[in-house]
């Protein structure tokens, strides 16, 4: 790949994450307004963008070095398997959005915060 190639990789990657950040947002606010009616479609979408993320890890870890950005993305693990949690309940119910609300999404954005800390370096001049 080329910078040009890594840089467009490195700042879509970066902006998947808040565009992720969003819909789980937009998954709350389906449950407490009725006008919002694209749940299932942003929850699919959702599923798409995770097995997206995580399929891009080993080209990531290849463009940027350091322990902390390895660490970070290794930790997606983790952040992967509360999702799998998460589309085991039955959407939209009062427990996907107990589970989404209480555990799911903070630590997705602890990890996103994580992430971005450590790419900054690389996305941002």
């Amino acid at each position: 790949m080329t910078k040009t190639e890594d840089y467009l990789l490195l700042s879509t990657y970066y902006q998947l994450l808040f565009t992720i950040e969003e819909g789980l947002n937009y998954l709350i606010e389906a449950d407490r307004n009725l006008s919002k009616t694209e749940g299932e479609r942003i929850f699919n979408d959702l599923i798409y963008a995770f097995f997206h993320l995580d399929s891009s890890h080993s080209v990531l870890l290849a463009i940027m070095q350091g322990n902390s950005i390895q660490a970070s993305i290794r930790s997606f693990d983790r952040v992967f398997s509360d999702f799998d949690s998460l589309i085991d309940r039955s959407f939209p119910s009062s427990e996907f959005q107990n589970y989404l609300q209480t555990r799911f999404l903070p630590l997705y954005q602890q990890w996103m915060e994580r992430v971005h800390q450590s790419m900054k370096p690389y996305v941002i001049h």
